[in-house]
């Protein structure tokens, strides 16, 4: 993703010191225009006035940011922050600075009560804010406004996002099945049914001449020429049609039909692509490749579509699974990357390794099966291990309880599938959540 990108506007009342005001909302802007983690377009002018207002949402338009911050510089008129929320569609940030120290006997700026009308405003009107209470020189201001530029730009991404389904899902994974309709209402992003003849045709295209990337892993000793060929079509295959639909993300139904027609499943292949800068979900798992995608634009790296195999109350543990789909970057130092034939069937070509180790979120954005939408996430740390399964695998142990994690898992409906991601993310996911908006279980 690039650097997100928002429109800093500052509001004032002329019965305050707006001078004062501007000049704070100068050096705050100064200070995260020197961030090299968010771009600030500053728009100058006070606002003040409808006019103004009128002119800020001009400013906005002509910027097309990922979001907007509404700055008060001292208290201002309700009815501006209510206007330019009409006017524009993306997400708002108030801002309120504290008074200043420095007493004069009349309140100097009254910020915060300025800000706390337009956030009560706002959310009575169906458009929740976020907020900060926070001096401009206060470095935690500026790590908030990269925060929310970062979950503004993901939101975007994801309410325009393009999804290829090819296939449909994996037999009997109805829980992981989405409509195009319900996506489109809850999310923003366009679901795209693709046939799964229309992906092997495209790999079997490519076979002859794809670049050999299963020379990627370090280990491909069970792979005869054969197999070989197939894998680096398929690669080839999939990226090819990733690339002429302009599809941000696909699933695959990568068991089942795709290995009985082509002659291998898919999950090797999705390994090498999630590991390089493609974010490609197994079984039909719509949801699952939205998640990656949340997964890539918080950590800026690829995430880890699994299941949950095993979880040791006493120990607080648990061990995660996936055939071989996990991005091939993601391996565990000093263990050789593997690929070699599927567990299930000795078709292939799967991958097998360790993740590394280091702090994780283990989230997933899911659907209640009534059209609701919604996120679910905990955290904890993967442990070092070896790869004692054929697959990707990666052991957990998770800083709340277990027991409690697998009990929302299964009594309250959500998918097999959750997404590993490096980083604590539950500040930029209860954003998230907010910004969608869905509801967000921390469990």
């Amino acid at each position: 993703m690039s650097t997100p990108r928002l429109v800093l506007l500052t509001l004032g009342r002329l019965t305050f010191e707006v001078q004062l005001g501007a000049r704070l909302a100068d050096e705050a802007a100064a200070r995260l225009a020197a961030r090299d983690d968010v771009t600030i377009v500053r728009h100058a002018p006070l606002v003040v006035e409808a006019p103004d207002a009128e002119a800020a949402v001009g400013a906005i338009r002509a910027a097309d940011p990922d979001g907007v911050v509404i700055l008060n510089g001292t208290f201002a008129l309700g009815t501006l922050a209510q206007f330019i929320a009409r006017e524009v569609d993306l997400p708002i940030l108030l801002w309120a600075l504290p008074e200043p120290a420095e007493q004069t006997g009349s309140l100097r700026l009254n910020s915060l009560v300025g800000a706390h009308v337009n956030a009560s405003n706002l959310y009575k009107q169906g458009k929740p804010p976020f907020t900060l209470y926070a001096a401009g020189d206060d470095p935690a201001a500026g790590d908030a406004i990269a925060r929310f530029g970062r979950v503004a730009a993901l939101t975007r991404r994801l309410r325009t996002a393009s999804i290829a389904r090819i296939g449909g899902y994996a037999p009997g994974f109805d829980n992981l099945n989405v409509t195009a309709n319900a996506l489109r209402a809850a999310i923003g992003a366009k679901l795209v049914d693709v046939p799964l003849d229309t992906l092997i045709d495209a790999a079997k295209a490519e076979v002859a001449t794809a670049a050999n990337v299963a020379a990627d892993f370090e280990d491909t000793s069970e792979l005869n020429d054969e197999k070989t060929a197939r894998f680096n079509g398929l690669v080839a295959g999939i990226d090819a049609l990733r690339a002429r639909g302009g599809y941000d993300a696909v699933t695959i139904k990568c068991w089942g039909d795709l290995a009985e027609r082509y002659g291998i499943a898919g999950c090797g292949a999705a390994s090498w692509l999630n590991g390089h800068d493609r974010i490609v979900a197994c079984e039909g798992d719509v949801n699952g490749a939205l998640s990656l995608m949340i997964a890539r634009a918080l950590s800026h790296e690829a995430g880890f579509l699994t299941d949950l195999v095993k979880v040791d109350p006493d120990s607080n543990k648990a061990l995660l699974w996936h055939i071989g789909c996990a991005a091939s970057c993601l391996a565990q130092p000093g263990q050789p990357r593997k690929l070699h034939s599927h567990f299930a069937g000795g078709k292939g070509v799967t991958a097998s390794f360790a993740l590394r180790p280091g702090r994780i979120t283990l989230f997933r954005l899911g659907e209640d099966g009534r059209g609701h939408f919604r996120l679910l996430a905990t955290t904890g740390v993967c442990l070092p291990t070896q790869a004692s399964l054929r697959g990707t695998i990666a052991e957990i142990h998770f800083d709340s309880k277990a027991a409690a994690f697998l009990n929302e898992l299964l009594n309250n409906g959500w998918e097999h599938h959750l997404v590993m991601a490096y980083g604590d993310l539950r500040a930029d996911l209860a954003m998230l959540a907010r910004a969608l908006p869905v509801s967000l279980t921390v469990a």
